[in-house]
């Protein structure tokens, strides 16, 4: 018999596969859930039965800037964490902006004093256009030695569609560098037709936010994307696209804040706020659950590595399987 850390008991376990919930046992060593049900090859250190209550996975911002915040990576930890949200892909495209990679190494080294998870999507465009005065220029040069670490999991939202379109060197050299690096891109097709949309699947861009009704988050399940729903502090699209995801197309969804301030997050919350209001819009709450976690990570084609459970604050018990 094998001695592990943990196990957890419970009548409502969240199957993010079947989308049930089910009555299930959970065998946990190293932060990492093992095994399932009744097993007589472990003996767990510690046995928790929870009887009624939910266990559901981590939360996951799906594309976040945290400057929008006004904190730092490790101080809106401090705020999201308690609210379910353990994992955030974040584009530091405003830091990046005034500081180049100098901002998007602060970034990374703060978010390493934190518990949450944070994974960086390199800004695909600094400046955003190229008649803009901005702090720093980062061509594919200068972000490609990023990917040497490990938290860096791609190429944030494209938003350069002429660049990309006519085959600019840069551009292009930055798609490939982060497909060589077997990464992710992420999109913003925020007014792009059907026939631009194609081009951006023709390069691997991947995911998209920019969808504000349904038509367009049809027309993207269509191509192929993932679609984040977003819902901000400005930005508030979820009640006009949450209508959008049924039982056959509901593995293409995840949510995301994109912009949002500390006020509103600590007012209205962040992904728990997604998952409230799809709930309150007609997503079963297995659904919105499974959207705000396994959906995210699938997107962000992302093994997560979860910390162990005594790492985590007092009376979160936020758990992951391995995927």
């Amino acid at each position: 018999m094998t001695t592990i850390d943990l196990c957890i008991k419970s009548t409502h376990v969240l199957n993010v596969f079947s989308q049930l919930f089910e009555p299930n046992i959970l065998w946990i060593n190293d932060g990492k859930i093992i095994a399932t049900g009744e097993s007589s090859t472990f003996h767990a250190r510690r046995t928790l039965d929870y009887a009624d209550q939910y266990i559901v996975p981590g939360f996951i911002d799906a594309h976040v800037h945290i400057e929008s915040s006004l904190l730092t990576p490790s101080e809106l930890a401090k705020v999201i964490l308690p609210q379910g949200t353990t994992s955030i892909f974040t584009d530091p495209h405003e830091i990046a902006n005034v500081a180049g990679a100098n901002g998007i190494q602060s970034m990374i080294d703060d978010a390493r004093q934190s518990l949450l998870d944070v994974y960086t999507m390199l800004p695909s465009s600094v400046p955003c256009t190229p008649f803009e005065d901005s702090g720093a220029t980062l061509t594919a040069k200068e972000l490609k030695p990023f990917y040497q670490n490990p938290t860096v999991r791609g190429l944030a939202e494209v938003m350069d569609y002429p660049a990309v379109s006519s085959n600019q060197p840069d551009m292009i050299a930055k798609l490939n560098d982060c497909l060589q690096a077997g990464r992710q891109i992420d999109g913003h097709g925020s007014g792009l037709s059907r026939h631009q949309l194609d081009v951006y699947r023709q390069h691997q861009i991947s995911t998209d936010h920019e969808a504000t009704t349904i038509q367009q988050i049809q027309e993207r399940i269509n191509e192929g994307f993932y679609v984040f729903l977003r819902e901000g502090t400005v930005e508030r699209d979820l009640e006009n696209t949450v209508g959008a995801v049924n039982e056959s197309n509901t593995n293409r969804f995840a949510f995301c804040t994109d912009d949002k301030l500390v006020d509103s997050l600590l007012n209205e919350g962040g992904i728990n706020d997604c998952i409230r209001k799809a709930i309150q819009h007609g997503l079963r709450p297995e659904t919105a659950y499974t959207m705000a976690s396994f959906n995210a990570a699938q997107a962000h084609q992302t093994p997560f590595h979860r910390r162990p459970q005594s790492e985590l604050p007092s009376g979160h018990r936020c758990l992951r399987r391995p995927i």
